[in-house]
């Protein structure tokens, strides 16, 4: 049986996302906050930069989980079943609807992904060639590189942008009798 534990060390275990939860008792729900926080700042920070954003929002989530938890009336409190936030089903249906209904979107978004990862590596290795090989100057570089270097994520944020037109566009057909 899980019980209540010290507000104050509640507080400090909260501010790790999923570690509060652990400390509470709920292992399970604590792994798997702490998996999906660390799998986001991780693929923030190798693939997708933009995409470490959420990784505030799940630190918020678990923070504000944890207080909620110990706050709860001792009977709520224990009627409170640890268990995992995404279970295997849950996965196989995510992919159903990726790769089934949204085939294309997916697609995109992948060859997006892609194109940004080779551009950031062709990007190092053209301005290594510039300097050293046609001596081009460093100031110039640095600037040539920074645009390029803002290149994906421009691309991105205007898909995200035309994503967002195109569905404001199709609610209002759907309202517009």
């Amino acid at each position: 049986m899980t019980k209540k534990k010290s507000r104050f060390l509640t507080f400090f275990c909260s501010l790790i996302p999923g570690a509060g939860e652990m400390y509470l008792g709920f292992l399970k729900q604590g792994i798997s906050i702490m998996c999906i926080f660390a799998l986001l700042l991780a693929v923030g920070e190798i693939i997708f930069p933009p995409l470490s954003v959420f990784g505030t929002v799940i630190w918020f989530y678990s923070f504000f989980h944890t207080h909620n938890l110990n706050s709860l009336p001792d009977d709520e409190f224990y009627a409170i079943q640890d268990d995992f936030l995404i279970h295997s089903h849950q996965l196989a249906a995510l992919k159903a609807v990726l790769l089934g209904r949204y085939r294309k979107v997916t697609a995109i978004v992948l060859i997006l992904l892609g194109f940004s990862i080779v551009w950031d590596n062709v990007n190092d290795f053209l301005m290594y060639f510039a300097s050293d090989v046609l001596h081009i100057s460093w100031r110039f570089l640095d600037v040539v590189s920074w645009f390029s270097r803002q290149l994906p994520r421009n691309i991105s944020a205007v898909v995200i942008i035309l994503a967002g037109f195109y569905l404001i566009r199709n609610k209002k057909r759907e309202l517009d009798p």
